[in-house]
């Protein structure tokens, strides 16, 4: 059977704006997610249906609180202790998305997830997407856990395999990507094993659906070129993670219409 196409709009930038599905979250439930760290106008765009994105550092500088449905994807992020970390936070109706996390779970495991986002255009106009190449080695299932094993190519780094583990259970999903093998720079080791990881947590909360991500590195700090590093990882997270959203738009809105 032919796969299905995660990203199948492509678009020039990044400050592509998509379709945005307001949702009505009140003060109270905010307070319980996130911290003060949530700016007035972060909660005002969250309630728009936008999508909100930080470049964090470290995780002790994250938005969200520890509760239940965070510990997990937390505990995650601090076992690597990134330099590097970029957050971004995504809210929808839970009407009209009741599915999301069986879609989402299809989505992440199709190699076609991510060699189908466009990142930006080469000198003759073609599109460079985020990943040259993906290609899935081995599935283990388990209940509602599943483990991947894949190979992949993040241009200008070099081929590395990623372990894929997600969870569903009712109304909750996990998604954690992390190297497993060194990561080369041409003829350097830029990160080492299990210091890239990449973590998605999907909840529901009320009448809505809070969608959570940190990608984060743990790099060799260098003062010249620490900034273009950041600036760097930051933006492919924020591709990854802006497309998925759209894309998870575009499946309520086909099924709003069956």
């Amino acid at each position: 059977m032919k796969k299905t196409t995660f990203f199948s709009l492509l678009f020039l930038s990044l400050s592509t704006v998509f379709s945005q599905t307001p949702v009505k979250i009140m003060d109270g439930e905010i307070n319980y997610l996130f911290n003060e760290r949530l700016s007035e106008r972060e909660i005002l765009n969250l309630r728009n249906g936008e999508v909100v994105c930080n470049s964090i550092r470290k995780i002790k500088f994250a938005r969200i609180n520890q509760i239940p449905e965070t510990e997990q994807l937390i505990s995650s992020v601090e076992e690597v202790n990134p330099n590097h970390l970029a957050e971004i936070i995504k809210i929808l109706p839970y009407s009209k998305y009741e599915n999301i996390t069986e879609t989402v779970a299809t989505m992440l495991k199709d190699e076609e997830s991510y060699t189908k986002v466009p990142f930006s255009r080469n000198d003759d106009g073609s599109i460079r997407y985020l990943y040259s190449f993906a290609r899935i080695e081995n599935i283990e299932n388990d209940n509602e856990n599943e483990i991947i094993t894949e190979k992949f190519c993040m241009p200008p780094l070099d081929y590395f395999t990623g372990k894929i583990s997600s969870e569903r259970f009712g109304n909750y999903f996990f998604y954690k990507m992390q190297n497993i093998n060194k990561i080369r720079y041409k003829i350097f080791s830029a990160v080492g094993k299990k210091k890239m990881i990449a973590v998605i947590s999907i909840f529901r909360y009320g009448d809505n659906w809070i969608i959570y991500a940190l990608g984060g590195v743990d790099i060799i700090r260098l003062p010249f070129i620490d900034n273009a590093i950041d600036r760097a990882f930051y933006n492919r997270i924020k591709t990854f993670c802006l497309f998925t959203f759209e894309r998870l738009e575009e499946f309520g809105s086909v099924d709003e219409g069956n």
